[in-house]
């Protein structure tokens, strides 16, 4: 599961700079890169505390509204037991298709807002070893997704992009490039 969802993201990131690459106008300007940043939760015996954050990119469809993209984030807690490890409560990876579209275009200005689907992996475990593997037998360790969702919506003003991203795990400031 988790080797078709990261194909899938390597798949639009490739559509995503392939599409950019294609013959357009120096002043197009499709395609945002963003990293984000925000406040994480106080860490406790069952909560990560580490910051969480973002990395993303979208791109507009040529000739249309559409924006489609994906990210990467940082953000809520999986609970680790490998590693002889039990619920050590670690930062979560989330993966995330975007989907949304251009709302505002003004030239200079352009405003962006999409729809953020994804997984975030929530637990890994698995049987302890007693020859210094993460797991029993050197084996893979077991892991559990829950559904990842929210919204980032992103204002640029010639190449310089500054937005908001909400998931039901953070919230956080993005920062980044329009090219």
């Amino acid at each position: 599961m988790m080797r078709v969802v990261q194909g899938m993201l390597v798949g639009v990131l490739f559509a995503c700079v392939a599409g950019s690459g294609m013959a357009q106008e120096a002043s197009a300007k499709r395609t945002t890169f963003y990293v984000g940043g925000g406040m994480g939760p106080e860490g406790s015996s069952l909560t990560n505390g580490d910051m969480p954050f973002s990395v993303g990119v979208m791109h507009q469809l040529e000739g249309r509204k559409l924006v489609l993209g994906f990210d990467l984030a940082g953000e809520g807690t999986s609970l680790d037991s490998t590693w002889g490890k039990s619920n050590d409560p670690v930062q979560a990876l989330s993966m995330n298709l975007l989907i949304g579209g251009n709302l505002a275009d003004g030239g200079r200005v352009k405003t962006d807002a999409a729809l953020i689907v994804g997984l975030r992996d929530t637990a890994r475990y698995c049987a302890p070893s007693f020859l210094g593997f993460q797991c029993y037998a050197d084996a893979d360790p077991t892991q559990d997704y829950a559904i990842n969702f929210g919204g980032v919506v992103t204002v640029s003003f010639d190449s310089i992009v500054v937005g908001l991203r909400a998931t039901s795990e953070s919230a956080q400031i993005v920062a980044g490039v329009r090219f």
